[in-house]
């Protein structure tokens, strides 16, 4: 493994394009690491979950409830976007490991919003931004606001209503304001790694949380291009132009961890028009994960 050449790799890519591009690097067998754009917020979307998640654990490990626990699902909590539960109808009775569950592998948030409520937004920032340092991480809103506030919306339009609209440039998406959901490619890489090295908290938490994050489901980003054998403990996020993706991968030759963060928001308008739904940027960062991977294990 050559890291001067997975650098040259990732500033291809970052070069290839006019939108924000953040990569972040750690081979875990060496401690080799890099990062382009890496202490630069970008918009985290659904990979905010990822530090619910981590508070979540934490007070299942203190004793506060037992993860089999369940909680009746309502209306009030129903969030659109990704996700099974807002299809469903209330009163159901999942389990705290269900809503955690849906939460990573299929991005749901309404599961989300439910447990961002149950953990809160206080504790998120006093027990796992603040104490690891994540300077340039903000947990501040559930999706439900988030998408509102993202979407220009009055909260209870569906993505229907925002066909057509632009969002370019706008003060959320480039991280402009005082509050947000956002973290940075250095900030994401180092809640990993510690989740790797069993050093959050506790090792119960950390097998808890990689063990959901390797059943991910959304895998159009870091593993699409990877031999089917290749394990992956990840997390993606979506909005609009925005693609998201941070995780371990774990090679023949070694374990890494690769934190994606593409903003296509910040792109020229050309770069934008084009990545409708996504399109581009899903390829922009599975073949940029593909090329790391190819480089690593050679």
């Amino acid at each position: 493994m050559n890291i001067k050449n997975i650098r040259a790799i990732a500033e291809k890519y970052r070069d290839s394009v006019t939108g924000n591009l953040g990569v972040g690097f750690t081979d875990l067998q060496t401690g080799e690491s890099f990062s382009l754009m890496g202490d630069d917020e970008f918009p985290s979307a659904s990979t905010f979950k990822v530090y619910i998640l981590a508070e979540l654990f934490r007070q299942a490990q203190e004793g506060k409830f037992k993860m089999s626990d369940r909680h009746v699902l309502t209306d009030e909590v129903k969030s659109i976007g990704s996700g099974v539960f807002f299809n469903l109808q209330a009163g159901l009775n999942p389990t705290l490991q269900d809503y955690a569950t849906l939460m990573m592998i299929i991005s749901d948030n309404t599961a989300t919003d439910f447990l961002f409520d149950f953990v809160g937004r206080d504790n998120i920032k006093a027990n796992v931004i603040d104490p690891l340092g994540l300077s340039k991480t903000k947990c501040d809103y559930p999706c439900k606001k988030l998408i509102a506030l993202y979407y220009q919306t009055a909260g209870n339009e569906t993505f229907a209503d925002t066909v057509g609209k632009s969002y370019r440039n706008t003060p959320d998406y480039l991280c402009q304001t005082p509050e947000n959901d956002s973290t940075s490619p250095n900030d994401m890489m180092k809640i990993l790694r510690m989740v790797y090295d069993k050093k959050l908290f506790t090792p119960w938490v950390c097998d808890e949380m990689l063990n959901i994050m390797k059943q991910c489901q959304t895998n159009s980003r870091i593993p699409k291009y990877l031999p089917g054998n290749v394990e992956v403990a990840h997390k993606t996020g979506t909005m609009d132009r925005v693609a998201n993706d941070c995780g371990i991968v774990y090679s023949p030759k070694g374990d890494y961890i690769l934190t994606l963060f593409y903003n296509g928001n910040s792109a020229s308008e050309e770069e934008y028009e084009k990545n409708l739904n996504g399109i581009m940027s899903d390829s922009l960062l599975a073949e940029l994960s593909r090329d790391i991977y190819e480089e690593y294990v050679k």
